[in-house]
């Protein structure tokens, strides 16, 4: 449009006499240029011959004729060619005066913007660079790219793990915890969110022998994090066995997949619900204990307990509340070779729990006979049932009998 405008401006000032154009063509020349282009030889004796003029104006019509025709096969270039006369300047004056105004709005009519639906979105033009000066902006943080993990590589992460616990050394399952790992472990009241921590759960529980198998769980892998949750089952070098749901969430830390959140519990409807036991279920628990003493092992006998069992012995005046000060007691007793028999009793069966209290011998090695009292109180703990209090006390009418003998024999004395 600005181009239209331009033409149409220049063809108004073309159009008056301040300004010609005309093809660039050679102008006309006089005679005597045509004399002087053509050859001829000078007049002899200073006279004219007609001829001699005859032969010149037909020459100069010759070439005329040349000259109009080789102009007009050849392009033509308009000439703006500038009027001297002051008339044409004054003209030019008044012409450039109307006409400023008329190009100043044939300007604002084709400079309009475009209509909204010719536009570019401003997304769609480049944004120049400018030149910033530093600021104390801090990045926002570091970018770190997708570790890949399969889902058959996150079930492997367990068996990590369960490699770990075959070991028995609790640093070595420890370390396969993350720097920040959490464990809330099966059997502890008490979150351990340290490696310390950690640690201290796995010395008692790696004793145990576990072998670890997961039985059925779901996989979900994220950015750098994957999860594993579902339930497993633990079972033990005695033999007894124990299944749990488990949690854990892995992330990818210091180029390796380590455990950063472990759950582990027991299996609800297990715990609430009470397991079955009859009474001759209950009674048979003592023979388990005695034939542990028939081993004359005192570790064998102290096995039978639970973990938190207490026995109160029938000969001794120190109560055993560990596994070791349990073993302790009976090294000198199952050197004597005993072997008991219940000879009254009553039981009762609770939820997890049953007790079986009353009266038993022991028959022992050297033929000598004892009779005493006893408590055993038996819960039902990972899958096994075991003592957890155990009480003997010699009777106490013949025990009171002996000592009053003894001290008569002392005052006769």
């Amino acid at each position: 449009m600005m181009k239209l405008a331009l033409l149409t401006a220049t063809a108004l000032l073309a159009s008056t006499s301040a300004f010609t154009a005309s093809p660039r063509v050679k102008s006309p020349t006089s005679l005597k240029g045509y004399l002087d282009e053509i050859e001829t030889p000078p007049p002899v004796g200073g006279t004219t011959d007609p001829a001699a003029v005859d032969a010149v104006a037909a020459a100069m019509l010759d070439s005329s004729r040349a000259q109009a025709t080789a102009a007009a096969q050849t392009p033509q270039t308009i000439v703006i060619k500038e009027s001297s006369s002051n008339s044409n300047g004054l003209i030019t004056a008044g012409i450039a005066f109307v006409g400023a105004p008329l190009w100043i709005f044939l300007a604002s009519q084709f400079n309009t913007p475009p209509p909204a639906e010719f536009q570019l979105p401003p997304s769609s033009i480049p944004a120049t660079a400018l030149s910033s000066k530093p600021t104390d902006a801090k990045s926002s943080g570091v970018v770190v790219l997708s570790q890949p993990i399969t889902k058959q590589e996150v079930r492997k992460l367990f068996d990590l793990w369960n490699d770990a616990l075959k070991t028995k050394d609790p640093d070595i399952v420890a370390q396969r915890y993350s720097k920040e790992g959490v464990l809330l472990p099966t059997l502890s009241d008490v979150p351990r969110n340290d490696y310390a921590g950690i640690r201290d759960y796995f010395v008692h529980f790696c004793e145990k022998g576990p072998v670890g198998k997961i039985l059925e769980g779901e996989i979900f892998v994220g950015n750098n994090w994957a999860q594993d949750a579902g339930i497993y089952e633990f079972t033990f070098a005695d033999g007894s066995s124990v299944k749990a749901r488990y949690s854990f969430v892995y992330v990818y830390e210091d180029g390796k997949w380590m455990i950063s959140h472990h759950h582990s519990s027991l299996m609800p409807e297990e715990v609430v619900r009470p397991k079955a036991i009859t009474k001759e279920e209950v009674r048979s628990l003592f023979n388990l204990w005695n034939d542990a003493l028939k081993t004359q092992d005192p570790q064998t006998v102290a096995d039978r307990y639970a973990a938190d069992g207490v026995l109160v012995p029938t000969l001794s005046d120190k109560v055993r509340y560990t596994n070791a000060e349990i073993k302790d007691y009976f090294v000198e007793f199952c050197a004597k070779k005993p072997v008991g028999t219940i000879t009254e009793g009553n039981i009762k069966i609770g939820a997890n729990w049953a007790q079986d209290a009353g009266l038993y011998e022991f028959k022992f090695g050297d033929g000598s006979v004892a009779k005493g009292r006893y408590s055993f109180i038996y819960t039902y703990e990972n899958g096994k049932w075991m003592i957890s209090h155990h009480h003997s006390s010699l009777l106490p009418e013949p025990a009171v009998a002996a000592i009053k003998k003894v001290k008569a024999m002392e005052a006769s004395s």
